[in-house]
């Protein structure tokens, strides 16, 4: 890998102007060897016809002697112009032949080993008097091998030197491309490479190149590098302001009042706010600790509720709402108001979004008006509108579970001569007195205890029948707390007793008006035979 700032050497292989200079070196070899061997060829040829000429020449320049020799049949003279023409090196053996086939002349080179196998060149001998008359013929065999040779000489000489022109241009043309292309486009790269991206560096055209392709190159990549300044320019911009607004957005979700979370799918935090710590009761330590845990099941009382936010928001693709408690710290009892809507992050993930708003004291207050709504202010004990209305539902639940139900109505005994002869305040405190002694009788959240007006009250059981022994105790239970004394706030003791009607679903009715007023008829039925007992209902 290269190293930032350090200009690359390419090596090998990778080189172009290696390869370049292989490519010419080969064309370069190829155009010899063929230029070589056609100029072999013809300095041979050449070779070959100029040794020719030149014995021919030789021939030619002692034809008249030789004439002259033959028609005087002079021996001597023709000797002596044979051994003339046989000591040229070129010529092997001499002969001079009369028309009737005698040798007039034979005179081989000096030195020659074989003189049966050479070129053989003729001549006729003609008359010096008439060109007409034939004497003979002038027989001349070559020095093959010597003509060869020189041959040889003379085109190995023409080939080297074809040879080395093309090396020669090889390297010119190696050398000139080095210098006006590979050593400009090294330059190139070097000078790219110390530019910093955006500084306003550009590239200069080397002497001599303005107008020719490296120029063309230098220009293109000036104009890339403008492109990329502004472009470089206006990503700076759009970061600026990016990071401005990234800054904003940060400012408002760490100072917001609403307390802001995100979760992946798994329901683990991603990420969320100061505003999320101080409303769940967790240090932003904690809250990142939930980053590996399941934040819903740590922070919300039913978690089963916000996964069904959840699901509805992921098909609806809408926000959903909803009042959530969560997990209790302590003894307070916090509440929320919770937005949730689900983002898709890809093909198959998605995360959720989450705003939650602190509502404990909201709620506290809405509680507050529920229960003074729904409860007797004296005696803490549901009025008669909520106990109606909750045995309507206990009625309809019962029915729906066909399961039992035992509804009691209740009536102080002695009440309004407690009330008129000490005062209301004392009455009051009977009646406070008397509703704690049955919540102690009816210890079970589920079922129902009201104040129905004055010193009359209703009690329902659920899942409790006629035979069933739970009812007999828990009457039993009733009647014995109930008539117990009361101590007064003035020091004095007073006493009630208690008259109680039972009904039973679905033995004395089936709805709520047919069960009060069973039990009702049953409480009077105790009051006209004696009071301080109870008594169920006759079957409808």
């Amino acid at each position: 890998m290269n190293q930032p700032g350090v200009t690359p050497r390419v090596r090998g292989a990778d080189s172009l102007q290696l390869r370049f200079m292989l490519l010419v070196f080969a064309s370069a070899a190829l155009l010899a060897v063929i230029a070589a061997t056609i100029a072999y060829q013809l300095a041979q040829a050449r070779a070959l016809a100029s040794s020719r000429s030149s014995v021919e020449a030789l021939a030619t320049a002692v034809e008249k002697t030789l004439a002259i020799g033959a028609f005087a049949n002079d021996a001597v003279l023709l000797k002596e112009v044979a051994g003339g023409l046989a000591r040229n090196e070129l010529v092997d053996l001499v002969e001079v032949v009369a028309t009737d086939g005698r040798a007039l002349a034979r005179m081989p080179r000096p030195g020659a080993a074989d003189t049966s196998g050479g070129t053989l060149l003729t001549r006729p001998v003609v008359s010096p008097f008439d060109d007409r008359e034939h004497l003979g013929q002038l027989r001349i065999r070559l020095n093959d091998a010597k003509v060869q040779a020189d041959a040889d000489r003379e085109a190995y000489t023409l080939a080297a030197a074809m040879a080395g022109q093309a090396a020669l241009l090889a390297l010119i043309l190696y050398l000139l491309a080095a210098r006006m292309v590979s050593r400009p486009i090294v330059r190139l790269a070097s000078a790219l490479r110390r530019m910093t991206p955006g500084s306003g560096e550009r590239l200069q055209t080397p002497p001599g190149h303005a107008r020719d392709e490296i120029g063309v190159l230098i220009a293109g990549a000036n104009e890339l590098l403008d492109s990329n300044e502004r472009q470089l320019t206006v990503e700076r911009e759009l970061r600026a302001e990016v990071e401005a607004m990234e800054a904003q957005y940060r400012q408002i979700f760490d100072s917001s009042s609403a307390g802001i979370f995100v979760l992946n799918e798994g329901g683990r935090l991603i990420n969320g706010n100061p505003t999320v710590s101080r409303v769940v009761g967790l240090s932003m330590d904690e809250l990142r600790t939930l980053s590996e845990d399941d934040f819903i099941a740590r922070v919300f009382n039913r978690p089963e509720q916000v996964r069904q936010m959840i699901d509805a928001a992921t098909a609806r693709g809408e926000t959903m709402s909803a009042d959530l408690e969560l997990v209790q710290v302590g003894d307070e009892r916090r509440w929320v108001h919770c937005l949730i809507s689900v983002q898709q992050v890809a093909v198959d993930g998605q995360t959720v979004e989450g705003v939650i708003y602190d509502i404990t004291d909201r709620k506290s207050d809405e509680n507050a008006v529920r229960h003074r709504a729904e409860h007797d202010a004296l005696t803490q004990l549901k009025n008669r509108a909520a106990g109606q209305a909750t045995l309507e539902r206990l009625v309809a639940e019962t029915q729906a579970r066909d399961a039992a139900l035992s509804v009691a109505c209740i009536d102080l005994d002695g009440f309004k001569q407690i009330n008129d002869s000490h005062g209301h305040q004392s009455g009051d405190e009977v009646l406070v007195a008397c509703a704690e002694r049955m919540r102690t009788a009816v210890r079970r959240s589920s079922d129902l205890i009201a104040r129905l007006g004055g010193d009359e009250f209703l009690v329902a059981l659920r899942d409790v029948g006629p035979q069933d022994a739970v009812l007999s105790q828990v009457m039993r239970d009733l009647i014995g707390g109930l008539s117990r004394p009361i101590t007064l706030s003035t020091g004095e003791i007073v006493s009630v007793g208690v008259s109680i009607g039972v009904a039973c679903l679905p033995l004395h009715g089936s709805d709520p008006l047919q069960l009060v007023r069973a039990a009702d008829e049953a409480l009077y039925h105790v009051k006209r035979n004696g009071k301080l007992a109870y008594a169920l209902a006759l079957p409808g």
